[in-house]
């Protein structure tokens, strides 16, 4: 039995055009013409970078998350447009089946997270859903992690994520990592592109 920890966004939800159109329409509010969809993504998934300055042209713009402030704009968004990657459901259900601890960390405001994950139906997968608020630093701090693991009923945990962040994230918390590169062919090394695929990887863990 294992702590299995999932990032939110582009590893459990496919949310890549909701957070494209709320931050377009973030940025048509304020007078900006509008980013591209990948443009916006490689933003959001690259540690290190001034998410006000880039996604609305915003000085000192000290929010732990690009979303905070502007809620609203994606909760309508993900309602509208955000699914499940297929094979999602059938991962967790196994997962449960074998009594893993579930758990979610994401760089998504804590608030945010019932009304995203609601539609869904897969909260009650999940023992612990954790997201960015006060007190709690965004990916790549690896204090999401280690909160997790301290409440975490087993000694073996892995972290699963889609962006250089989780990355950064699992080395720092000392953690194995596996990459969610969906629908895609030619992975490397703790990759994988199908449900299938990860749950072959975690096999060796239950």
């Amino acid at each position: 039995m294992i702590n299995v920890f999932f990032d939110m966004d582009g590893t459990l939800i496919d949310s890549a055009n909701a957070i494209s159109c709320a931050v377009n329409e973030i940025r048509a509010n304020l007078n900006l013409s509008a980013l591209k969809k990948e443009e916006i993504i490689k933003i959001i998934n690259t540690p290190n970078i001034d998410w006000g300055k880039e996604l609305y042209n915003i000085d000192n713009f000290h929010h732990s998350s690009f979303k905070d402030g502007f809620e609203k704009y994606f909760i309508k968004h993900y309602e509208q447009s955000v699914i499940l990657f297929e094979g999602v459901i059938d991962l967790l259900k196994f997962l449960k089946s074998k009594n893993c601890f579930l758990a979610i960390a994401t760089n998504a405001p804590q608030s945010s997270l019932t009304s995203i994950l609601k539609k869904h139906e897969i909260i009650p997968y999940f023992d612990k859903i954790l997201g960015v608020s006060v007190g709690i630093e965004p990916k790549p701090s690896p204090q999401m992690l280690q909160l997790l693991m301290d409440e975490a009923p087993y000694q073996t945990s892995i972290f699963i994520g889609d962006s250089q962040k989780d990355k950064e994230c699992a080395k720092n918390a000392k953690i194995p990592y596996y990459h969610a590169r969906w629908y895609q062919k030619n992975l490397q090394e703790n990759e994988f592109g199908d449900a299938q695929t990860l749950k072959e990887y975690l096999f060796k863990y239950l």
